[in-house]
């Protein structure tokens, strides 16, 4: 088992879903699941974005506008310590420092207002306080993810590019190095597990991996940094991407309702696998591990994808409130056929129709994979 956090509006879910990966499960449409901590904000419309913390202990949310909230998990219960007023424009991206020792987790943040920050807490203080980025874009920051080793982080731009930040001591601040030119907005990053590679995704339709090494970018850029290591156009709005744990398989969801897959131990050329859900798109996704990886967007619910016997598959629904009559999807399907039921499911709604039941209420804007504990909760 290994928790899932999932945001939406007003809303905030950790489902402890049991992984048919692990379970040994045959193909089902709903898996077994539960929510084991949930924060519902009234006043809060719309979760755009959000972030966790790796040892669950500290929660930033987007609330669809220049502030980001934060907060502090007490007991059971997660209770708002701050909001963090620095933006002017919407927060579209947050993301927390993975763990180091010795050091408490830092949050970056980036906004349409073409800026980023990072916070760190000061105890003296007793609040968070902001490092400014100096990103010189000329366009809104769309997304943003830390380096696993925690040394960098990548913030995807309007403007066809893709920032690359790191520390600078002597002017005390979080300098940009861009790499990459899409001829559309990057609206999705992933660092590969030994931060030396990061896949960007576009609303042109590509997903593309560069080389980001640390010691050819510092102290001044010089090859192999920001060479293009492979690209693969998937034809539709690149939604998401995102390397598995080992970094061995990269997903792209895309805005076609399809899932693709590509085994970059197979070479820069190697086909990638795709999987058409005959649902709505997703917009975001999480790797349980190398077999497993959890797709969420308008369907309000979280989808589990699975490989077995060397094929993609869909799994089924983690919410186990979910109608058991949830699309199921179909390996290598064609788009052309799938548009007339696509179309049905924008159509209006019978009065007789019975209320769809999910944990969920609206779109899923975010998804995180926590990692696994098994202490107390079953965890």
């Amino acid at each position: 088992s290994r928790p899932l956090l999932a945001a939406t509006a007003h809303q905030c879910a950790t489902h402890m879903a049991t992984s048919p990966c692990a379970a040994g499960l045959g193909s089902v449409k709903t898996l077994r699941s539960n929510i084991v901590r949930k924060l519902d904000v009234s006043s809060i419309e719309v979760v755009s974005c959000h972030a966790v913390a790796a040892d669950e202990g500290l929660l930033a949310l987007g609330p669809n506008t220049e502030e980001v909230l934060i907060f502090q998990l007490e007991g059971s219960e997660f209770r708002l310590q701050q909001t963090l007023s620095k933006h002017t424009q919407r927060v579209t991206g947050l993301a927390w420092s993975p763990p180091v020792q010795g050091q408490r987790p830092r949050l970056v943040s980036c906004s349409e207002d073409r800026t980023a920050y990072v916070w760190e807490f000061d105890d003296s203080l007793g609040s968070w306080v902001a490092f400014i980025v100096e990103l010189a874009s000329p366009r809104a920051a769309l997304c943003v993810a830390w380096a696993p080793n925690g040394q960098r982080f990548a913030v995807g731009l309007a403007s066809k590019d893709t920032a690359v930040c790191y520390w600078m001591e002597a002017v005390e601040s979080w300098i940009a190095v861009k790499v990459g030119r899409s001829k559309a907005s990057v609206v999705s990053v992933s660092w590969h597990p030994n931060s030396e590679f990061l896949a960007t995704g576009s609303t042109d339709g590509r997903c593309c991996v560069y080389n980001v090494n640390e010691e050819s970018m510092l102290p001044d850029p010089s090859p192999p940094f920001g060479e293009l290591q492979c690209m693969e156009d998937s034809g539709a709005w690149v939604n998401t991407v995102m390397f598995s744990t080992s970094g061995r398989y990269l997903a792209y969801l895309t805005q076609d309702s399809s899932v693709s897959i590509k085994d970059l131990s197979e070479g820069p050329q190697a086909q990638s696998s795709k999987v058409r859900w005959k649902g709505l798109p997703f917009l975001t996704g999480a790797w349980l591990n190398d077999r497993c990886f959890v797709a969420c967007g308008f369907d309000f619910v979280p989808v589990l994808f699975q490989r077995s016997n060397g094929q993609w598959e869909c799994r089924g629904s983690v919410d186990t409130r979910a109608a058991p009559a949830s699309p199921l999807a179909r390996a290598g399907a064609g788009a052309g056929g799938d548009y007339a039921e696509a179309r049905k499911r924008f159509a209006p709604a019978k009065s007789d129709a019975p209320a769809r039941e999910t944990s969920h209420t609206s779109v899923i804007t975010g998804c995180q994979a926590l990692p696994c504990r098994r202490s107390s909760g079953g965890r």
